[in-house]
């Protein structure tokens, strides 16, 4: 084996100085910084998205705030409308009911006139009724002539 022979060391050593000094020289000017600046591009990429990405989470949470804002006045707004239209038909409900009663109370009052008036119909029927029958009653029981008008006024009192 000749690698193993000592008379073929001295060229075996130059050229692997020669081998190890091209491929050195290939590694450190051609592949090395091709390597380097995408090694650096990426952590350039990578800062950039990072940047970005804190940026565009500062947006959403602007966002986020500006929403929250929005949906808080737009209740406020309408609790707002409610309480309005509760204290309208409140209202109007107030004025259909004080309407009402006013109208159920003439109605009573008309009434209780119409009872008043039949009452002393009936009564003044009542006492032309009596009277007569006392005229018929002394006539026939005591054979007695009295007059509607002292019947009456026996019956008053």
């Amino acid at each position: 084996m000749p690698q193993f022979d000592a008379t073929w060391f001295p060229a075996q050593i130059f050229w692997l100085a020669i081998t190890f000094i091209a491929f050195y020289v290939v590694l450190s000017n051609f592949v090395l910084p091709k390597l380097g600046a995408a090694i650096e591009g990426r952590e350039k990429k990578i800062e950039g998205d990072l940047a970005r990405a804190g940026s565009l989470k500062g947006e959403s949470d602007a966002m986020i705030a500006t929403y929250e804002k929005a949906l808080a006045e737009s209740r406020a707004k309408a609790l707002a409308v409610r309480a309005e239209t509760e204290a309208k038909l409140a209202k109007e409900a107030a004025a259909k009911s004080a309407e009402l009663n006013a109208a159920l109370a003439d109605k009573i009052k008309a009434a209780e006139t119409r009872i008043g008036e039949s009452r002393r119909a009936a009564l003044s029927n009542v006492e032309a009724l009596a009277a007569e029958i006392a005229v018929e009653a002394a006539r026939k029981i005591g054979g007695l002539s009295v007059t509607e008008a002292d019947a009456r006024a026996a019956a008053r009192g």
